[in-house]
């Protein structure tokens, strides 16, 4: 007549062997870990070679910019220094126009 004991290891698959439920939960865990390894792995390296190839393109585009921009930049400076300066002698004549009291 069989014991407790071995009608549930009978039942359970052994002593040593865990559920298969049990077994599958673990090596779903395990996966999702490892999984997640390398996909923190490859956004790193994606990261790093994205940067890489940007930088050469970004610093033409920035001098292609301040090329095309750099005369136009120079012409609205030159007229603001202008209507700066017409503005100060407009204030300086009319201070020199105002009899004194």
């Amino acid at each position: 007549m069989p014991t407790l004991t071995d009608v549930l290891e009978a039942t359970v698959g052994g002593p040593e062997s865990p559920p298969a439920a049990a077994r599958a939960l673990d090596e779903r865990v395990l996966a999702d870990e490892l999984l997640e390894q390398v996909q923190q792995r490859i956004d790193h390296m994606f990261q790093a070679r994205l940067r890489e190839a940007i930088a050469p393109a970004l610093a033409r585009a920035v001098d292609g910019l301040l090329r095309e921009l750099g005369p136009e930049l120079a012409q609205a400076l030159r007229e603001t220094a202008e209507r700066a300066v017409a503005q100060e002698l407009t204030r300086r004549r009319k201070a020199n126009d105002t009899p004194a009291l």
